[in-house]
Formats: C-alpha cells, sequence, structure tokens
C-alpha cells in the first residue's frame, strides 16, 4: 500500500443535487442553504447540478470548504432530451450530441448517467447501451420503494459492463438528502474522487422510501408541475 493510499478514506458524497438557482426546476432552497443542512448532515463532498446552469461561484466555494465541504461545479444537460450529468464542465463548452461527451474522457471530469431506467422522457433507457463508452459512471438513483425499484436494470449494468455505480439523491426538497449516498475512499480533492469512482471504491448508502414518503414527495412534484412554472423566491 502506497503513501496515497493510507490517506484514502470514505467521504460521504452526494453528486445530484438540485438548488433554487435551477432555471428550470422548483426548488424550495437555495445553495447555501443546502451547503449548510450537507455539512450538519456528516456530507464532505457534494455537487450542485443544476439544469444547463453552472451554479458554481468563488463564495459558495468559499462557504463550502469553510463548512469543510469539497464542491465540485457540475450541471445536467440534455442531449437529444435525454439527462446527463457532467461533474467539474469545461467553461463554456456546449454539448450537442452524444459524440461531443468524447472531449470529456479525462482525469478532471465525470460524465454519469443519471436514473437511466426510470419511466420518464427524460431517462437515457435505450441510449445508454448505444453511447456505454462515453459515460465513466451509472447513478443509483434514491426514487425508489421495496416494491418498485428501476435501479435494479441499470445494477445489472453495472455488472456486466463493469462501470460503477454511484449512489445519489437527485435531490430537490432537503428531506431527500441522505436518503440514499455514496461512500467514496478517495482523498479529498477533485482528480483523487474522479479516479476513486473510476476503479469502483464507492460503497452506496441507500434505503427505500415508505409508501407515506413516496406519496409525499410525489404530491410536491405534482404541486410543482401543476403551477406551471418556476415561483419567485422571496429575498434573502
Amino acid at each position: 500500500m502506497n503513501e496515497k493510499q493510507l490517506h484514502d478514506r470514505p467521504l460521504k458524497a452526494d453528486l445530484h443535487i438540485h438548488t433554487a438557482e435551477d432555471p428550470l426546476d422548483w426548488v424550495p432552497y437555495t445553495a447555501q442553504e443546502l451547503l449548510i443542512k450537507a455539512a450538519a448532515d456528516g456530507f464532505e463532498v457534494l455537487a450542485i447540478t443544476n439544469h444547463h446552469c453552472r451554479t458554481h461561484t468563488q463564495a459558495l466555494s468559499s462557504l463550502a470548504r469553510d463548512l469543510g465541504i469539497l464542491l465540485i461545479p457540475g450541471i445536467e444537460i440534455s442531449i437529444q432530451n435525454r439527462h446527463i450529468l457532467i461533474l467539474n464542465p469545461p467553461p463554456q463548452t456546449n454539448f450537442f450530441d452524444f459524440s461531443s461527451l468524447a472531449s470529456l474522457n479525462r482525469p478532471d471530469c465525470l460524465v454519469i448517467a443519471p436514473h437511466p431506467y426510470f419511466p420518464g422522457f427524460h431517462s437515457l433507457n435505450g441510449y445508454l447501451r448505444e453511447h456505454l463508452q462515453l459515460f465513466h459512471a451509472l447513478e443509483y438513483c434514491h426514487f425508489y420503494t421495496s416494491y418498485f425499484n428501476f435501479n435494479h436494470q441499470v445494477r445489472q449494468l453495472s455488472l456486466s459492463s463493469g462501470l460503477p455505480l454511484l449512489g445519489s439523491s437527485d435531490a430537490h426538497f432537503l428531506d431527500q438528502l441522505g436518503t440514499t449516498y455514496s461512500l467514496i475512499s478517495a482523498q479529498k480533492d477533485l482528480v483523487s474522487v474522479f479516479s476513486a469512482i473510476r476503479q469502483g471504491k464507492v460503497e452506496i448508502v441507500s434505503r427505500p422510501l415508505s409508501s407515506l414518503q413516496l406519496g409525499s414527495l410525489m404530491g410536491r412534484f405534482l404541486s410543482w408541475r401543476i403551477r406551471g412554472k418556476k415561483p419567485i423566491l422571496p429575498k434573502r
């Protein structure tokens, strides 16, 4: 075991989270509120992955550092209307088709397939196998119960392809934080975390939602859809 490995340790991480700064989704908490809550819950690595929007500023990065959190820049993009997570995307870079993701095959970037087999128009489904070589990890998402779990198919794909699984919450409400997350054995820096994920040095911590939790979440999501647009949040 080398000196670097001796300093690796499990880091509590969630790399798929939305905040009020998201231009598309209704989220009732800000990035700052997320960081404070995550620090209180013992998280050490986070990525804010708003849609088509890189929510990463010097002020947020400094706050995260003061709270003991490595904040990784992230974004959730759409290609052919299918969602893809990119961690530490190069600034001012656009991705118009799947082939453009090939430029991200580098140590300081990570491409993740989020909720790939969940029902809905934005999940990758068949596109994932077609473009599997472009992805570095597959998401095991928290939105499941003991009687239905759309993560089963992605777990089988992970076993057959060798691509690692990464547990995350895709949180839009703060009570989703901590339902599913990852323990990543790495040093607390971006390249070490990405390297550990690629090597599968990840333990997923997850629990199914109860029927009450599922109903509550679905009700809140439905209410957000009925609104039809993002609300104007009060000034803080």
